[in-house]
């Protein structure tokens, strides 16, 4: 065989070689379970949402409305590739004083409800979901979720329950509208002690890959913050670290525990 027929040979062997290992890569990075990191309560510290948005990872952003730092926060978070949700405020059992402003309730007439809810969305930019601050009393609320989830609907904006209830219907009620929702699988900062932390870590991890995905809730603490930044590399070698819209076409059902705090 001419020696310029065996070069065209070797070379399209190469090729074919090199595509299938960039197809393999690519199968195996697919194949990874997703992880969504949802970082809440930003709105009121621009210099520690700043840290949080350096973050090497793509991030889920929950911004309270209505807060001081909130818009820029916004802007700044979405210019670098992060995912941004309303953080919405709403009645919990206990501790009012934590709910701060575009809190919702369950005393509001509808008019007053919805144009709170209207404000809040409005008060952030670039928002595709939201989820729950705190409301483990509203979240129970049949009539009120409805309120919400139809005016969410109107928005196309997708929800996550933070599962601050045991009797939450919040996730079910959003099915009903049609609205894409999924559930938190692990608070990671409840307790923020590292041996605390480690265990929620290893949770995760086991949700993850058991169900093929998880979602990770954590807020913008000195520790958690600590704690992410040495967590996220070696997350990112054993899973796919994703934003919470990109959970939404698969969606499944999870059995995370409420908490306790909110």
């Amino acid at each position: 065989m001419p020696i310029l027929k065996l070069i065209i040979l070797a070379l399209i062997s190469t090729s074919c070689i090199m595509n299938v290992e960039a197809e393999d890569s690519f199968l195996n990075l697919d194949k990874k379970p997703k992880i969504a990191i949802v970082i809440d309560d930003l709105g009121d510290n621009l210099i520690i949402a700043k840290k949080i948005i350096a973050l090497q990872a793509k991030l889920t952003l929950g911004i309270l409305p209505q807060t001081p730092q909130s818009k820029e926060i916004a802007e700044l978070a979405y210019k670098q590739g992060h995912e941004i949700i309303l953080h919405l405020p709403m009645e919990a059992h206990t501790r009012p004083d934590l709910l701060g402003p575009g809190a919702l309730y369950s005393s509001m007439s509808f008019d007053v409800f919805l144009k709170t809810f209207r404000d809040d969305i409005a008060s952030i930019p670039y928002i595709s979901g939201f989820n729950n601050h705190m409301g483990s009393l509203l979240t129970e609320d049949k009539l009120k979720m409805e309120w919400i989830m139809d005016e969410a609907k109107n928005h196309s904006l997708y929800f996550l329950d933070s599962k601050t209830s045991g009797n939450t219907i919040a996730k079910k009620i959003a099915i009903q509208k049609g609205i894409k929702s999924l559930n938190r699988d692990v608070f990671l900062d409840h307790s923020t002690n590292r041996n605390n932390m480690m265990l929620q870590l290893k949770h995760l991890k086991f949700i993850a890959k058991r169900n093929g995905q998880a979602v990770l809730i954590c807020h913008p603490y000195p520790e958690t913050l600590a704690f992410l930044q040495e967590s996220i590399t070696l997350l990112d070698d054993e899973f796919k670290l994703v934003v919470l819209s990109e959970l939404l076409e698969v969606g499944y059902e999870i059995d995370a525990q409420p908490s306790l705090a909110k």
